[in-house]
């Protein structure tokens, strides 16, 4: 079996703000296997950003592991992250924008994001990514002269142009209408396929579940729940579960826990190979 090409455990990260400090993830799990692409979904502020700024190497956790690739992110030297942004992650912005340089044309934005190879064979592998991303009639195009969903496809190719083992993107479709969102998502995945390539994606994008393997819900700074298709008896279906943290401990979703009251202390029952959540009464005695 393959090492998980990331694999966090037990994350907190804590940052400033004003003069207050704010947990912005406490005791997060997390693994993702090589080539799987992972939907990350939750409230703002429940912690995806931050996520995603670790992984990227920007900021270093307050406590916890997070390796990615075998890379241990908390102890790069400087020296060592600047290494391990070009050659192993590929991060894309919520807004495509910000990845790009204006006065480059597209192919130009990825041969400079490119950092092996001769000035020819950047040319060509520039060349080829943006056809496969459907951009090949665009090659000559600024950021300025392409459409919306045209630059996101660019932001993406940006990252993908030093074959990133990891390729994170935020709100990759956000900007997008349904039909743009479907066709990037649908290019997307087959060039994560054939770079063998993993993903991990924030969304709020329900489309985006057809396509990764599975949705990973972040709540109040830990993973919570998880959901993937599965087939039934002939029948795609959403299959949930509460993800257990190496400490024992699973976050309810929150319409069962109003659904049922629950609030504080609650009974457990052990029946069999099954366990009842129950709300706690008042006779301690039952």
């Amino acid at each position: 079996m393959k090492a998980s090409i990331v694999d966090c455990e037990g994350l907190v990260h804590i940052y400033k703000a004003a003069n207050l400090e704010v947990v912005a993830l406490q005791g997060l799990d997390l693994e993702v296997a090589p080539g799987e692409m992972v939907a990350i979904a939750g409230r703002s502020g429940s912690g995806k950003t931050t996520l995603m700024n670790i992984l990227a190497g920007l900021e270093r956790p307050t406590a916890g592991v997070v390796r990615v690739a075998g890379n241990d992110l908390s102890r790069l030297s400087g020296s060592e992250q600047e290494r391990y942004r070009r050659d192993v992650v590929g991060y894309v912005l919520q807004h495509a924008m910000g990845n790009l340089a204006p006065y480059l044309t597209a192919i130009e934005n990825v041969q400079a994001a490119t950092v092996t190879g001769t000035a020819r064979g950047r040319s060509r592998a520039a060349a080829s990514l943006l056809e496969r991303l459907g951009l090949g009639a665009r090659l000559s195009r600024r950021p300025g002269e392409l459409a919306g969903h045209e630059n996101q496809r660019l932001a993406l190719a940006t990252a993908l142009a030093n074959h990133p083992r990891l390729l994170l993107a935020d709100e990759p479709t956000a900007e997008l209408d349904t039909a743009a969102a479907a066709q990037l998502l649908g290019d997307l995945t087959t060039v994560l396929r054939e770079e063998e390539a993993a993903a991990v994606i924030v969304t709020h994008d329900p489309q985006l579940e057809t396509y990764v393997d599975r949705v990973v819900m972040i709540r109040d700074g830990r993973t919570s729940s998880e959901r993937r298709w599965v087939e039934r008896e002939g029948a795609l279906i959403h299959d949930e579960l509460a993800i257990m943290d190496r400490a024992g401990r699973i976050q309810l979703p929150r319409a069962y826990v109003d659904k049922l009251g629950l609030s504080g202390r609650v009974r457990l029952h052990l029946e069999g190979d099954r366990i009842s959540i129950l709300p706690a009464t008042g006779d301690e005695s039952a």
